[in-house]
């Protein structure tokens, strides 16, 4: 009995070493994905400061959905080129725009969600010192993987009264 005992204990360490080095492949993986889901997230705040639509459009699925912070609800990838043109192509208002850090939680090898916190300060082009109107929110982005290339799927975007550098899980007492 004893040596069937020890046989089992061998078998369950070199199975937990096997799992470790699996897992420490899916750790590699997480932080390369969640890596590349920031890099997205940097990419689509620099193309909304150049008003470049064009370089934030690839990120988007082909039947992506959007609702904007006032709960507009836009399909399709050509209706979220059309809203994004609105703020580029304004031609009497323009804007200051600026992102937190995001956070990323990926759900499994192919999903995950990403929020970030944004604002975005509304002036007129002809008086860049007056601020017009200010905007902050809060963007969840669900992203997903196809051959290995991570796409915006569902955006959904609301307003908060604070713009947070970090987004924190808060905790009721």
């Amino acid at each position: 009995m004893k040596p069937f005992y020890f046989f089992g204990l061998a078998t369950l360490i070199l199975s937990s070493c096997m799992n470790e080095k699996s897992f420490n492949a899916d750790a590699d993986t997480r932080i390369k994905d969640s890596l590349g889901l920031t890099q997205m997230i940097a990419l689509r705040e620099e193309a909304m400061i150049a008003k470049d639509v064009a370089l934030v459009m690839p990120q988007f699925a082909d039947d992506a959905t959007w609702i904007n912070s006032q709960g507009y609800f836009f399909e399709g990838k050509k209706e979220l080129e059309r809203f994004h043109l609105m703020f580029a192509k304004n031609d009497s208002l323009d804007y200051y725009y600026e992102i937190g850090e995001p956070k990323i939680r990926l759900l499994d090898d192919n999903s995950a969600l990403a929020y970030y916190s944004w604002k975005m300060f509304w002036f007129k082009k002809e008086h860049p010192a007056d601020t017009t109107y200010k905007e902050i929110g809060l963007m969840t982005l669900s992203a997903q993987k196809e051959n290995d290339q991570w796409k915006w799927v569902a955006v959904t975007n609301q307003h908060t009264p604070w713009f947070y550098g970090k987004i924190e899980p808060v905790q009721i007492d």
